[in-house]
């Protein structure tokens, strides 16, 4: 029996997209799935669009506006409505492939995976951008379990939830999705959680497509998000640490952080504050051991830049989106 596959769409005044999302349900191959799309109360015609799709799969539910600290609540009401045994995370300035939930379901025949992912595109505007996976096929698939966690305690999120399907059995035996109050995020923490459930699938295929723009979290806060990483890093390890400990993860404990202060580094080098771009970049550099020889290169790079009070990082951030662009695909 094909399983049904439920899709959470959280929303909120994202009347330019909310049509490119919907329309890129309805394209899927497979064709059980529910959609259930949460409005964070919005102000424009984001529920005048949702009410012109007549599509019984799709269902829409308001709320009294919360704001972007209250995600993990907004999440788990969604997830409290799924009828699905597999969730989806599509956000309502996002879009997925037809073909997404077609080739992601079959990973769930092993009972251990808990969760698959795979690559997602940057959408700037019209120009899509696809970077490289540099980490190791065995931590992206979390084998043996928790090895995805030696990405994750550098302080840095592998695994983007436009492309994540998980296990709901498994997502609710961690208590749901996860928002500690200083993380305007649900994915890092949940993540991290799952790691220590089961195995992960990874599938080399774009998965979804991520559209930054100014009204993006993950913009407008990063600096924010980066030191909220490198805080749940801490807590995490307070709860767990002696399961990363058997799991033979001393080393990473101890030189947690690499990329998060890589990319508050690079933040700070952005700003033109070079002071705390040095302190940062030294902080990256000292925790180093087990980071992928490209982050190492970057952190040079950001060391060089802060040093000379010259802004490389930017340059080379234009020149990879040059080199990785894409032709986009919509529905």
């Amino acid at each position: 029996m094909e399983p049904l596959i439920s899709v959470l769409t959280p929303t909120f005044n994202q009347e330019k997209y909310i049509r490119t999302c919907i329309q890129s349900m309805l394209y899927q191959t497979h064709p059980y799935w529910e959609m259930i799309i949460i409005d964070d109360g919005s102000t424009d015609e984001t529920p005048d669009i949702v009410a012109g799709y007549k599509d019984p799969r799709i269902r829409y539910l308001r709320m009294e506006h919360q704001g972007i600290d209250h995600l993990g609540e907004i999440y788990n009401f969604a997830l409290q409505e799924s009828r699905g045994e597999l969730i989806v995370i599509l956000e309502g300035d996002d879009y997925i492939p037809a073909y997404r939930l077609e080739v992601q379901k079959s990973a769930f025949t092993d009972d251990q995976v808990v969760l698959s992912h795979g690559r997602y595109a940057y959408v700037f505007d019209d120009r899509v951008v696809v970077y490289p996976n540099h980490f190791q096929i065995d931590e992206l698939r979390n084998r043996p379990i928790g090895s995805a966690l030696r990405i994750f305690l550098q302080g840095f999120n592998p695994i983007g939830s436009q492309s994540v399907m998980i296990r709901k059995s498994a997502l609710l035996e961690i208590g749901g999705f996860t928002q500690p109050k200083y993380l305007p995020l649900v994915d890092y923490p949940t993540w991290m959680k799952l790691a220590l459930k089961g195995t992960f699938d990874y599938i080399p295929e774009v998965l979804g497509y991520w559209r930054r723009h100014p009204q993006s979290i993950t913009i407008n806060r990063n600096e924010e998000i980066f030191n909220a990483f490198l805080k749940y890093c801490d807590d995490f390890i307070e709860i767990y640490g002696k399961d990363l400990a058997r799991l033979g993860l001393s080393e990473f404990i101890r030189n947690r952080g690499a990329i998060a202060y890589l990319s508050l580094s690079w933040i700070k080098l952005a700003s033109g504050d070079w002071t705390k771009a040095v302190d940062y970049g030294k902080r990256s550099w000292a925790s180093r051991k087990g980071v992928d020889g490209s982050f190492k290169m970057k952190m040079i790079i950001g060391l060089i830049g802060a040093y000379l009070h010259v802004d490389l990082a930017s340059y080379l951030k234009k020149m990879n989106q040059w080199l990785y662009q894409k032709h986009s695909w919509k529905p």
